[in-house]
């Protein structure tokens, strides 16, 4: 029977990897009612959780700036500083979500008497639970499958938000246009690694398509780097569009997830989110799996060229043009998109 009663999770990942452990928390928090939960996360990834009511402490694990979605405030910290820190709160179990041998590492080092984890770069004699890493599963199964390690079912596996009436305010007072659009869709181009990206000239397609048909505003959100993205793209697709790239914090940018009837994302943290929040979603995968990765929620799919052999190749790719999203048809999304929005008509008409 799991008894642990100071409990660590280590997952300091980028945004759609921190949302995605929100079953996991739920599931922990079921079986551990009473315990202190503590979560390492990223500096700012970890704001998507802001809210949550499983977790008791984040802790910003903030010792490099290599991503542009989660850069922290201030001056980068050491390894060893969390590694002497987190000695010293005493933890009993510390569930190590992450992948890495340093992570393992840092788990060792709180004296922990549970240390459940993926067996992964040499880590199983760190680990006192260990479970072989399946990428042939989800994510979000995955991180389930941690927990089983320790004896706890998951007995569900949806995902949450939590978005504040002054979240929303605060979102409102910078997005003051909001109301003047009746029907909004989400449009999310931007993606770190660039084999994930869409050609522009086909979101360009896909957004007079979908304005021709239900009259829908396209709104960017993002880091300001992809402002210029965006401004190019609304170009493109000779719409008039709502760019608050660089201009919202990611609990804004949440809060206007909220209030968007579809949302069309390139494999990336934002689908993810807007998943979260309620928004139907689809998603375009290319060099990913969808079957490990596409967000979870009943209004969303995941789009990719399945006649292709080659994906998904985890970027280990064999072709020179990526074809998997350069041909993919901006038709088929389009009709993913409208499947969606017809479903959820009676909320825009």
């Amino acid at each position: 029977m799991f008894n642990a009663k100071n409990i660590l999770v280590m997952r300091y990942r980028f945004l759609g990897d921190t949302i995605l452990t929100v079953p996991f928390l739920r599931n922990l928090r079921r079986a551990a009612p009473q315990a202190k939960i503590d979560m390492l996360v990223g500096p700012a990834s970890g704001e998507v959780l802001k809210g949550c009511p499983y977790v008791d402490e984040f802790i910003p694990f903030d010792t490099t700036r290599f991503h542009k979605y989660d850069q922290g405030k201030g001056d980068a910290r050491s390894y060893w500083s969390y590694f002497f820190e987190l000695r010293k709160r005493n933890y009993d179990c510390a569930f190590v979500l992450k992948r890495s041998l340093s992570s393992a590492f840092l788990a060792l080092g709180t004296g922990a008497r549970i240390r459940a984890g993926y067996a992964t770069e040499g880590r199983s004699l760190l680990l006192t639970h260990k479970v072989r890493w399946d990428t042939s599963i989800h994510e979000v199964d995955s991180l389930a499958s941690v927990l089983e390690a320790v004896g706890i079912t998951a007995h569900d596996k949806h995902l949450e938000a939590w978005i504040s009436k002054d979240e929303t305010r605060a979102m409102r007072e910078k997005v003051s246009c909001l109301d003047n659009h009746r029907s909004r869709m989400l449009i999310h181009a931007a993606a770190a690694h660039p084999d994930k990206t869409y050609p522009l000239e086909h979101f360009a397609e896909v957004i007079r398509a979908l304005h021709s048909e239900f009259g829908m505003t396209p709104f960017f959100t993002g880091d300001r780097k992809d402002r210029e993205t965006y401004e190019e793209l609304a170009v493109l697709a000779g719409i008039k569009s709502v760019n608050m790239a660089g201009e919202l914090s990611i609990r804004e940018s949440m809060a206007l997830y909220k209030e968007m009837d579809i949302a069309v994302c390139v494999d990336s943290g934002p689908a993810h989110l807007s998943c979260a929040v309620g928004t139907p979603t689809v998603t375009l995968f290319g060099p990913t799996d969808p079957v490990r990765w596409q967000p979870i929620g009943p209004s969303q799919t995941a789009v990719f060229d399945d006649s292709l052999e080659c994906r998904p190749c985890q970027y280990k790719k064999t072709c020179s043009n990526r074809e998997c999203l350069t041909q993919l048809s901006p038709l088929k999304v389009i009709e993913a998109a409208r499947h969606l929005i017809n479903n959820r008509r009676p909320a825009i008409s």
